[in-house]
């Protein structure tokens, strides 16, 4: 638009962040388009979780009954993809800059993430904070043996959902080359893949494992061992080949685990049109949905 801005990055250099994940984009891929521009959307398909496998017009999601393995439903995703959060940021990251103490414009827009500083300044620290769910997550990106990641590549090549009658909901995605997704709900499990330095070599594959449970009242775990204690009680209710796919990784795997959380959007003094929101500041949610409805957001 050839608007004149300055980005100010939270981060000292790109993904200093070690934790990484994976996205799908399924029907805003137009409005990803639109925003990215003509070049880097042509870049797109070469920096994909599994750049081999490209895109399928007669790709589907499947839904799997988390206690028994049997199939539930085959969604329609034609085209689906997924993207390594650590490679699209080098994608579209022309420019960092360094910290200031202070800068002077006619606008500022916080685009500052679920806890944003920006939105606490317009709102106050009681209106601005994140509102907690009675949902837990974790997740992990680690490698499986061979013979596991090949059986779990047999069920769907791109990703899986688990839905378990107990409420969990898992999730398994491959990081960079296979893909795969398997989730649980109620009690939820997924993985994707999230990278795959030799598609030959299944051990080499990276999984992206999501796991989620609803608790209420519980406090967040906190430690490796508590966390591995959760994951290995939900883990075992899973029907084959997930079961073993979350109980082999659980020994050595670093797995992260937070309490989920939203803020519902309300109305925010702007300063006479000088600051705004935009993103997460804007709209934190979970992050089953965030990026297509980040997209939709974008393009509006």
């Amino acid at each position: 638009l050839g608007i004149k801005c300055t980005l100010f990055e939270r981060e000292n250099y790109l993904n200093e962040r070690t934790r990484d994940w994976n996205f799908g984009i399924y029907h805003a891929k137009p409005q990803l388009d639109e925003c990215v521009g003509e070049d880097i959307s042509k870049r797109i398909t070469a920096n994909l979780v599994d750049p081999i496998r490209g895109l399928d017009d007669k790709s589907v999601f499947p839904m799997i009954h988390g206690q028994t393995g049997e199939m539930l439903k085959e969604i329609p995703t034609p085209n689906a993809m997924r993207l390594s959060r650590s490679k699209f940021r080098a994608l579209i990251a022309d420019v960092l800059f360094e910290d200031d103490t202070s800068a002077t414009g006619n606008l500022l827009v916080g685009a500052d993430g679920a806890n944003s500083r920006v939105r606490e300044f317009l709102l106050g620290k009681a209106k601005a904070a994140l509102q907690p769910l009675a949902l837990f997550g974790c997740g992990a990106v680690e490698t499986l043996s061979a013979d596991i990641s090949r059986k779990i590549r047999e069920i769907n090549n791109l990703y899986i959902a688990a839905y378990h009658p107990e409420g969990a909901n898992a999730f398994m995605a491959r990081k960079h080359l296979p893909l795969l997704t398997l989730c649980c709900t109620a009690n939820s499990q997924h993985g994707v893949v999230h990278n795959v330095p030799d598609p030959d070599k299944p051990e080499t594959w990276q999984w992206m494992f999501s796991l989620t449970w609803p608790d209420k009242d519980s406090p967040t775990p906190t430690g490796p061992k508590e966390i591995r204690e959760k994951w290995l009680f939900h883990a075992k209710k899973l029907a084959e080949p997930l079961r073993s796919a979350y109980l082999e990784i659980a020994p050595t795997a670093t797995i992260w685990c937070d309490r989920l959380a939203e803020w519902r959007t309300e109305s925010w003094d702007n300063r006479n049109g000088r600051v705004t929101l935009a993103g997460d500041a804007a709209h934190p949610m979970t992050y089953r949905k965030s990026f297509q409805q980040a997209m939709f957001s974008c393009k509006g």
